[in-house]
């Protein structure tokens, strides 16, 4: 064998061993991603914050293994606010690196898939329960979902779920505005007509 065909060789093993690498490492992320979905799912039937913690750190894997996946980041920064929203109250320091986090991670979902509307959703998801300890994520929530709307103009939640982050913010003609978008684009959406019909009494 000569040293051209042993360089050869050497190559295809090589790109063979990056190419399994990289299909391990993605195929671990979408593991790890997973079992983040699962124990955020027995969270929300539980409310057992063991299962929000493991969540997180599992989604927090993901994200080191393939940080280019918008869909692991997304879910990332909601499990990160949720964490947030859990530990303020306790533990200052380690909630506002939680919430750096998540907007961290919600900003990059966005940037990297800025043409799909499910990850401004769940932006504005992040943003919301950022919201609770600290109301200013609000305004962000909602400008997060004023794009969403321009990209998915025809979803009567996206006006819907932005009338009540303006009602929140007791910007009643704008809550108004977006109830009547929403009730435009499905005239028996019995929540818009509820909430229309309270900013109106």
């Amino acid at each position: 064998m000569t040293n051209s065909q042993k360089f050869g060789i050497f190559l295809v093993l090589g790109a063979m061993g990056y190419v399994l690498s990289t299909i391990g490492k993605y195929w671990y992320a979408d593991s790890l991603y997973a079992s983040g979905q699962k124990n955020y799912q027995f969270f929300s039937k539980t409310q057992n914050s063991q299962y929000l913690i493991s969540s997180f750190q599992s989604f927090k894997s993901a994200v080191k293994a393939n940080p280019s996946e918008p869909a692991i980041l997304s879910e990332y920064a909601v499990s990160a606010a949720y964490l947030y929203a859990a530990l303020a109250a306790k533990d200052s320091s380690a909630s506002a690196q939680l919430a750096q986090t998540s907007t961290l991670a919600a900003d990059q979902a966005v940037s990297k898939n800025p043409r799909h509307p499910n990850y401004y959703k769940s932006a504005a998801r992040a943003y919301i329960l950022l919201s609770e300890i600290d109301p200013r994520y609000l305004t962000l929530a909602a400008d997060t979902l004023e794009k969403a709307v321009l990209i998915s103009p025809t979803d009567p939640r996206l006006p819907y779920n932005l009338g009540i982050i303006y009602k929140f913010l007791n910007a009643t003609d704008s809550a108004r505005l977006q109830f009547q978008k929403s009730l435009q684009l499905k005239p028996d959406f019995p929540d818009a007509q509820k909430q229309l019909q309270e900013i109106s009494d």
